[in-house]
């Protein structure tokens, strides 16, 4: 049979059209001789090996592309063709791989390819006739954008779950009017449709399988049947004309604005009877139905709803909605995502709105009671004639500081009351960043905004002030050392200097940990006889801090001016130390709420008054010498207030920081005094005389200055044992060397260090 025969024979529908011109170019095709790698015997051409473009007009025949060869196409096939696929099919850029006429059935069979991998023009996988079926079992696969089938009138598309791939690209149908309808079934679970399936007219639609991608089908005069059967996972956009009948029984996400039926109502229904998304938590959509919506007991429909961007009682688009142009019957389970956002009380959501009525009600609402706000259900109300909505409304149930329950901190709920004015705040400025930080917050659970109220918590900052006395009292210690290696019998002047580096580890559970590395310099230049020393002194270190699980960290430096002064008389000596420190501190504080995370930095400068006084004496034992002595240490000082910055309306303003305290020392010294190589070893024992500071940090929110909190920060522990240990080199009493271990042990934290020194003596 020719192909003007065949023309002649059957009505050509509008989708033929560009059909017959690839035909008529497949006929010129025909003219030469074909690839010896394609053979036909009669009607039944087959291909091995490696072929290239091929063109058979008459109808009726069979294509065997059989298993370990390759076809690069186009070819072109007659009408009434089987064609089977076996091995791997290439398509050309700008024209279609594959393309028969009516009547014909194309499979991809198991393990073959079919692949188009070409983006201009043309390109397409498979081309085919009216009334033809393709039925892929291997790997069937188009650009992105490009049609990897396209049918006329009446086509059938199958894939089957032995597909090992997903099928990508496009499925374009012709229009089937009339007794014409187009037919798309995927059966493929674990692989699927990945996406668009564009059809006009009648069209059935069967997902048992993934399908990702979407539906889109003219108004024509026809019907639209789709059904997601219970093995179905459909996600993506659905959009038809004609009155369109819906059936899920599996799971479905509309993952963007769908409308069933926009031209025609009649007959139009979406049943779900298993479970249906509208939108995902991050996009919101509105699904409308242009008929009735049925929800049976076993249904679940998933809806998110996010804050309005515009105030009023009744929300608008920022949610997702169901809306029925019929009537909504209601039953099953309303499975409701709280995006992030500022809720204000007694904002109410439409969620299924019901042109005609709202009948039923939902037997379960998941979702929808926070540890801070509850969407209660105000049941089905009336808007205007027969329109009726079933509403939600926001009620705050409780405060941050009650909804942490009886296991939250004292200094968590500190936190919480201090954040709870927030809430009024952003009740009348919806659009401020502490609208969107209460938003945050409202959606947590209790342990998770308790975990948020530690992370925005000041009383990290105390660990500055603790190592701002750590400064100084190392400063003491090195000053200390100089004082009691004056040896010379005869008057001196001279320079010293001594260099350290430490580090300082937290021994201590829980949140409140701190980790401290750095290094410190001290030097002087003084006056000494046997019997006193006197000179002047400063001083820098530097300290790497981080506090908690991460939460905070940063450093604080310090400068240090002071004098001192001994004087003995005879084995009893008596010694001073003044001293006054200035420095600066340098934080960064991460708080995180839900997926929120917020950054603030803190800067402020220290000050500390810290002066010390021992008494003591030097008892002989032939070149051996031990020192005890008793001592006092006291401290005034303090971090300056200052505000964070960076963090948004999670910003604290926060208060001075106070670093007074007064210690008691004892201790003893035992050193060789005669000979060029001197050790020693030194022991201090240290214990806070009376109350200490109170180790309490105050506080306010940003955006509410007046509302105050405190929180009591971890403080230094009320003992420490430090022990210094060395070898001193000494050069005619007129200089030396020495080089020591510094250690510090207190509850708080336990330290390790190195120092070295000089002194030069002329």
């Amino acid at each position: 049979m020719t192909i003007s025969k065949t023309i002649r024979s059957r009505k050509l529908s509008f989708a033929m059209k560009p059909l017959a011109a690839s035909l008529a170019v497949g006929l010129a095709a025909f003219a030469s001789p074909a690839m010896a790698a394609c053979t036909a015997v009669g009607l039944v051409v087959t291909c091995t090996g490696t072929s290239g473009p091929y063109a058979n007009g008459s109808s009726g025949v069979t294509v065997d592309a059989q298993a370990g060869g390759t076809v690069t196409g186009p070819m072109t096939i007659g009408s009434t063709a089987t064609v089977t696929n076996s091995g791997t099919f290439n398509g050309a850029a700008g024209s279609a791989a594959l393309t028969v006429g009516a009547n014909s059935n194309v499979t991809n069979a198991a393990g073959a390819s079919l692949v188009q991998s070409g983006t201009t023009a043309g390109s397409e996988g498979v081309v085919l006739g009216d009334f033809s079926t393709l039925t892929n079992n291997g790997t069937l696969t188009a650009t992105a954008g490009f049609n990897v089938a396209r049918f006329g009138v009446g086509g059938t598309f199958i894939n089957n779950a032995s597909a090992p791939a997903a099928v990508t690209g496009n499925v374009a149908f012709g229009p089937s009017i009339g007794a014409n309808v187009s037919t798309f079934t995927n059966n493929n679970t674990a692989f699927g449709f990945s996406g668009n399936v564009t059809a006009s007219g009648n069209l059935n639609l069967t997902n048992a399988g993934r399908f990702t991608g979407n539906i889109s089908q003219l108004a024509a005069t026809g019907t639209v049947n789709i059904n997601n059967t219970a093995a179905g996972t459909f996600t993506g956009l659905i959009n038809t004309g004609d009155s369109t009948v819906v059936t899920n029984n599996g799971n479905m996400t509309i993952t963007g604005l769908s409308a069933i039926a926009s031209f025609s109502s009649v007959g139009t229904s979406f049943t779900n009877n298993n479970r249906l998304n509208i939108g995902t938590a991050t996009a919101p959509t509105l699904l409308t139905v242009n008929g009735n919506y049925i929800q049976s007991g076993t249904g679940i429909l998933g809806l998110t709803v996010r804050a309005q961007t515009t105030t009023g009682p009744v929300g608008g688009g920022t949610y997702s909605q169901l809306r029925a142009t019929g009537t909504a019957n209601l039953a099953g389970t309303l499975a409701l995502t709280v995006a992030p956002g500022y809720y204000p009380t007694n904002t109410l959501y439409n969620v299924v709105v019901g042109d005609q009525g709202v009948t039923g009600s939902f037997s379960t609402i998941t979702g929808n009671v926070l540890t801070f706000v509850t969407f209660t259900p105000v049941g089905i109300v009336t808007l205007a004639g027969t329109q009726q909505a079933f509403q939600l409304r926001v009620d705050r149930t409780t405060t941050y500081a009650a909804g942490l329950g009886s296991g939250a901190t004292p200094n968590q709920l500190a936190v919480a009351a201090g954040f709870q004015p927030l809430v009024a705040y952003a009740d009348t400025r919806l659009t401020t960043d502490s609208a969107a930080l209460v938003g945050s917050v409202d959606i947590l659970t209790a342990a998770q905004a308790a975990t948020f109220f530690d992370s925005v918590s000041p009383a990290g900052y105390l660990a500055y002030a603790n190592s701002m006395r750590d400064h100084a009292s190392l400063f003491q210690r090195q000053v200390s050392a100089r004082m009691y290696d004056h040896n010379s019998d005869q008057a001196q002047k001279g320079w010293w200097l001594n260099f350290g580096m430490r580090a300082r580890g937290g021994n201590v559970t829980g949140t409140d940990k701190t980790r401290v590395t750095g290094f410190n310099f001290a030097g002087g230049y003084d006056f000494s006889r046997p019997n006193y020393v006197i000179g002047l002194t400063g001083g820098y270190s530097r300290g790497t801090l981080k506090y908690g699980p991460g939460t905070m960290q940063g450093s604080d430096s310090a400068y240090q001016l002071g004098a001192y002064a001994q004087y003995s008389m005879g084995p009893l000596f008596i010694g001073a130390i003044v001293g006054y420190q200035f420095g600066k501190i340098k934080a960064t504080k991460t708080s995180t709420a839900g997926t929120a995370v917020r950054v603030s930095s803190a800067n402020a400068n220290s000050k500390l008054l810290t002066a010390s006084g021992r008494i003591g004496a030097d008892l002989d034992a032939g070149p051996i010498t031990l020192r005890p002595f008793v001592g006092v240490e006291y401290h005034k000082g303090s971090i300056d207030g200052f505000t964070e910055t960076g963090a948004g309306a999670a910003n604290l303003i926060v208060g001075k920081i106070n670093a007074d305290r007064t210690d008691l020392l004892a201790g003893a010294t035992l050193t060789r005094s005669e000979g060029r190589w001197r050790p020693y070893v030194k022991g201090t024992y240290r214990s806070m005389i009376g109350t200490g500071p109170s180790n309490r940090v105050t506080a306010a929110f940003i955006d509410i200055p007046t509302s105050t909190f405190t929180v009591t920060g971890r403080g230094a522990g009320k003992t420490q044992f430090d022990v210094d240990a060395g070898l001193n080199w000494v050069s005619d009493d007129e200089g030396g060397l020495f080089l020591a271990y510094q250690g510090s042990y207190r509850d708080d934290y336990t330290s390790h260090g190195v120092v070295a020194g000089i002194r030069l003596m002329f």
